[in-house]
């Protein structure tokens, strides 16, 4: 029986980052067409119940299912690669690693960090080498990927619960939905919302959570560094304790006036998808972005908030004061972010790794 696996190194259950989710739902669509394997790390309760098969990374049963499906799906990782010759292999390359690594270890990494960063380089020319399809989140990205050898589809990111209404009332709650990675600028939006307070605007910022789901990934460094920022934003900034379970996430965004998501001007910038925007779309709240990169150009495009420069606070307190005092311009975002969840519905965006599949399931055997 024609089979599919979906692999993910990261972390799949209560608390999920992008790629945990991804694949998440990249199963749940496949699932729908194909019997269907998931292998991941799995921690706590699983967002649903699962309409197929999902097997530890490591275990026996992940083991077989890799050896036996007719299409591999994941990532470029330690543990993913073609067990025979007839499996088909996808290479999901929506995350670009290698710039956020450069970002993370900055002009000097250590020796162990430049063992990582040629260890990366390395399975992502070897992604573009072998895989039968590689995908990418948005259009620049196929850049990056110029040389691969196989064909290139596009699936950004997805998001879930198409048609729930907006509340009619939320809180003036500015809320960052990610991480606090090096080339994101949460400083700026703790400047912003402390001046934007000076002013006479009551509004507070919400980090949605502290630290990454995937332990193996986690850095304190990152966690001080955000207590810092607490500190330095009081009495108007606060996070939550821990990552927030990925079923509760809208309900957050929903209560919150505005979803804000700052960088600094890099590489790592102009080419990601910023996942987080997503569950913005999904939960109907304006945006504030930075310009430069998909979000950005999104926002922009469709009327979905507020496109700022980079490092400029002004410009940002001036963006929260007109998504809390201008509402007529606030509901015409909200409309405007309804108007297009269709578009990004996850069974919309993974159409294109649909028919690819279909194609290799209609082939003989060879």
């Amino acid at each position: 029986m024609f089979g599919v696996a979906v692999h993910t190194p990261d972390v799949v259950g209560e608390r999920m980052a992008g790629p945990g989710i991804r694949a998440w739902h990249f199963a749940s669509e496949l699932a729908k067409h194909f019997p269907t394997i998931l292998i991941c790390k799995r921690e706590g309760e699983l967002p649903s119940a699962p309409t197929f098969r999902v097997a530890a990374r490591g275990s026996a049963e992940a083991l077989v299912a890799m050896k036996t499906a007719d299409v591999l799906i994941g990532q470029p990782a330690r543990g993913f690669r073609r067990q025979r010759r007839a499996q088909h292999i996808v290479y999901d390359l929506f995350d670009p690693v290698l710039l956020e690594l450069r970002e993370m270890y900055g002009r000097y990494p250590s020796m162990r960090q430049r063992v990582h960063l040629r260890a990366e380089r390395w399975r992502v020319e070897k992604a573009m080498d072998e895989g039968d399809l590689l995908i990418v989140a948005t259009a620049k990205q196929r850049a990056l990927y110029e040389k691969a050898k196989g064909p290139v589809i596009e699936i950004p990111f997805g998001i879930e619960d198409v048609g729930v209404a907006a509340p009619a009332k939320r809180e003036n709650i500015i809320l960052w939905g990610g991480g606090t990675w090096e080339w994101l600028d949460p400083a700026t939006a703790v400047e912003a919302v402390v001046a934007a307070n000076r002013r006479g605007i009551d509004c507070r910022l919400l980090f949605l959570g502290r630290s990454r789901p995937n332990r193996h990934s986690a850095d304190r460094r990152r966690e001080d560094r955000l207590d810092d920022l607490i500190a330095g934003g009081a009495p108007f900034v606060s996070a939550n304790d821990s990552w927030t379970p990925y079923r509760d996430r809208l309900t957050w965004l929903r209560r919150s006036k505005v979803a804000i998501m700052l960088h600094r001007p890099t590489a790592e910038a102009a080419y990601s998808i910023r996942t987080r925007l997503f569950d913005a779309i999904a939960a109907a709240v304006p945006v504030i972005t930075t310009e430069q990169g998909f979000a950005a150009e999104l926002v922009a495009a469709e009327g979905l908030g507020v496109v700022v420069p980079s490092s400029d606070a002004a410009a940002v307190a001036n963006g929260i004061e007109r998504l809390i005092r201008d509402d007529g311009f606030y509901a015409a975002c909200v409309s405007n972010l309804i108007r297009i969840q269709p578009r990004f519905a996850w069974d919309v965006v993974t159409r294109p790794l649909i028919e690819a599949v279909k194609q290799w399931q209609r082939q003989p055997e060879h």
